[in-house]
């Protein structure tokens, strides 16, 4: 499912779980935004449009933060004039949004929760086709030999496998830096981070590979995958914050 929606005098095309950066609205991190300046909506070839907006079709977001964008600098100098140059700069106020909801969204994709539901379903559904086939039959074939240039299937993660990182914490602090900054991480990504024991840029920046082997572990063993931290991309993210 998509969507076109307008503010700030411009058009965006989201999705579910789409972060877009628009003209500042007013709210704080973690707030729900909603967008009725709805152009068009749909998915899989066909679409509704509007005329110009769609009628009681409404977009909803959440706020990761508010920030500034880069500077603009704008210099004018008139040949031949005296006091004619003049260079100003400018730094747009921006509102970071995660896209939750959309018009018609019925395929189980406004959450992460919502998601993991509908992949249950479908493999459930499909074991129970596959058994019914086998059950079916009354030939048993032998098992096709896989591929040689197959991979195994990874083996299921166990957190006792890995060692708790030596510089978590292990009681709240009020000073800990705003993890929503990172790249894929919201309002509730941070509270999960900071029940880990995270809660400072540079616990990420002391991490060794065994360290960040534990905090993937987690997530996807005490977390079912509920957040997202992709290292490349948050060290980048990391190495900016601390030259600040």
């Amino acid at each position: 499912m998509f969507a076109v929606i307008k503010t700030g005098g411009k058009q965006y095309k989201v999705a579910v779980n789409d972060v877009i950066k628009i003209e500042k609205l007013a709210g704080e991190a973690g707030d729900t935004l909603t967008f009725d300046n709805v152009l068009m909506h749909g998915a899989n070839g066909s679409a509704t449009v509007g005329t110009p907006m769609i009628s009681g079709a409404v977009v909803t977001g959440e706020i990761l933060e508010q920030f500034r964008d880069k500077k603009v600098i704008a210099f004018k100098k008139r040949r031949r004039k005296h006091s004619s140059m003049t260079k100003k700069g400018h730094r747009q106020y921006l509102t970071a949004v995660r896209i939750k909801g959309i018009p018609g969204d019925e395929d189980g994709s406004k959450s992460n929760a919502a998601q993991k539901e509908a992949r249950d379903a479908a493999a459930k559904a499909k074991a129970d086709e596959d058994a019914e086939s086998a059950a079916a039959s009354t030939v048993k074939e032998a098992p096709a030999a896989a591929p040689a240039d197959e991979a195994p299937a990874a083996p299921v993660k166990n957190i006792d496998d890995y060692t708790r990182p030596n510089n978590f914490l292990d009681a709240p602090v009020e000073d800990g830096d705003d993890l929503t900054k990172l790249p894929g991480l919201g309002v509730a990504s941070q509270k999960q981070l900071n029940d880990m024991g995270i809660y400072y840029y540079r616990q990420f920046n002391e991490f060794s590979a065994a360290d960040w082997d534990y905090v993937e572990a987690y997530i996807e063993t005490q977390l079912e995958g509920r957040v997202t931290v992709d290292r490349p991309s948050i060290m980048v993210q990391i190495k900016k914050l601390l030259e600040e």
